[in-house]
Protein backbone atom coordinates (compact mmCIF):
# COMPACT_ATOMS: atom_id res chain seq x y z
CA UNK A 1 0.00 0.00 0.00
CA UNK A 2 1.29 3.58 -0.52
CA UNK A 3 1.09 6.42 1.88
CA UNK A 4 0.63 9.63 0.79
CA UNK A 5 2.33 12.09 2.91
CA UNK A 6 0.18 15.89 2.56
CA UNK A 7 1.75 16.84 -0.53
CA UNK A 8 2.19 20.05 0.91
CA UNK A 9 4.86 19.37 2.45
CA UNK A 10 6.55 17.09 0.29
CA UNK A 11 9.97 18.09 -1.77
CA UNK A 12 7.96 18.12 -4.86
CA UNK A 13 5.72 20.55 -3.72
CA UNK A 14 7.92 22.62 -2.66
CA UNK A 15 10.11 22.37 -5.94
CA UNK A 16 6.31 23.20 -7.43
CA UNK A 17 6.28 26.68 -5.07
CA UNK A 18 9.75 27.58 -6.16
CA UNK A 19 8.70 26.73 -9.81
CA UNK A 20 5.27 29.06 -10.23
CA UNK A 21 7.53 32.20 -8.58
CA UNK A 22 10.34 31.77 -11.02
CA UNK A 23 7.74 31.88 -13.79
CA UNK A 24 6.04 34.98 -12.27
CA UNK A 25 9.41 36.47 -11.86
CA UNK A 26 10.55 35.67 -15.25
CA UNK A 27 7.06 37.27 -16.72
CA UNK A 28 8.35 39.91 -14.82
CA UNK A 29 5.25 40.61 -12.58
CA UNK A 30 4.81 41.29 -9.01
CA UNK A 31 2.81 39.39 -6.65
CA UNK A 32 0.42 42.12 -7.00
CA UNK A 33 0.13 42.61 -10.68
CA UNK A 34 -0.60 38.76 -11.15
CA UNK A 35 -3.49 38.61 -8.21
CA UNK A 36 -5.30 41.71 -9.88
CA UNK A 37 -5.46 39.81 -13.11
CA UNK A 38 -7.06 36.56 -11.38
CA UNK A 39 -9.55 38.80 -9.38
CA UNK A 40 -7.75 37.50 -5.43
CA UNK A 41 -5.96 39.21 -2.63
CA UNK A 42 -2.18 39.71 -3.23
CA UNK A 43 -1.92 37.50 0.02
CA UNK A 44 -3.42 34.94 -2.32
CA UNK A 45 -0.71 34.41 -4.47
CA UNK A 46 1.65 34.61 -1.10
CA UNK A 47 0.56 31.80 0.16
CA UNK A 48 0.56 29.75 -2.89
CA UNK A 49 4.34 30.58 -3.74
CA UNK A 50 4.93 30.20 0.35
CA UNK A 51 3.66 27.01 0.63
CA UNK A 52 0.58 28.25 3.07
CA UNK A 53 -1.86 27.20 0.67
CA UNK A 54 -2.42 24.66 -1.82
CA UNK A 55 -3.27 24.80 -5.80
CA UNK A 56 -5.44 23.40 -8.04
CA UNK A 57 -5.07 22.20 -11.54
CA UNK A 58 -7.33 25.11 -12.88
CA UNK A 59 -5.43 27.81 -10.46
CA UNK A 60 -2.13 26.40 -12.10
CA UNK A 61 -3.58 26.70 -15.64
CA UNK A 62 -5.01 30.25 -14.80
CA UNK A 63 -1.49 30.93 -14.02
CA UNK A 64 0.66 29.64 -16.46
CA UNK A 65 -1.91 31.71 -19.01
CA UNK A 66 -0.70 34.86 -17.25
CA UNK A 67 2.91 33.97 -17.36
CA UNK A 68 2.40 33.51 -21.15
CA UNK A 69 2.77 29.58 -20.73
CA UNK A 70 0.67 27.15 -22.23
CA UNK A 71 -0.92 25.02 -19.47
CA UNK A 72 0.44 21.51 -20.80
CA UNK A 73 3.53 22.22 -21.59
CA UNK A 74 4.65 24.22 -18.42
CA UNK A 75 3.21 21.59 -16.74
CA UNK A 76 5.32 18.61 -18.48
CA UNK A 77 8.44 21.11 -18.11
CA UNK A 78 7.44 21.49 -14.33
CA UNK A 79 7.93 17.25 -14.23
CA UNK A 80 10.99 17.68 -16.15
CA UNK A 81 12.70 20.19 -13.94
CA UNK A 82 11.25 18.32 -11.12
CA UNK A 83 12.81 15.35 -12.10
CA UNK A 84 16.67 16.08 -13.08
CA UNK A 85 16.18 18.18 -10.22
CA UNK A 86 17.63 21.03 -12.23
CA UNK A 87 15.27 23.78 -10.09
CA UNK A 88 16.39 22.08 -7.11
CA UNK A 89 20.12 22.88 -7.73
CA UNK A 90 19.88 26.20 -7.95
CA UNK A 91 17.73 26.42 -5.00
CA UNK A 92 20.78 24.80 -3.18
CA UNK A 93 23.08 27.27 -4.61
CA UNK A 94 20.88 30.61 -3.89
CA UNK A 95 20.60 28.92 0.05
CA UNK A 96 24.44 28.51 -0.17
CA UNK A 97 25.31 32.09 -1.14
CA UNK A 98 22.81 33.25 1.34
CA UNK A 99 24.65 31.40 4.41
CA UNK A 100 28.10 32.45 3.03
CA UNK A 101 26.79 35.78 3.36
CA UNK A 102 26.20 35.85 7.08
Amino acid sequence: MVSLEKTIYTKQYKFLQEYLKKARKKSKLTQVEVSKKIGKPQSFLSKIESGDRRIDLVEFSELAEIYKKIPVEFYFRFLKEAADGSLQKKLALKAASKLRKK
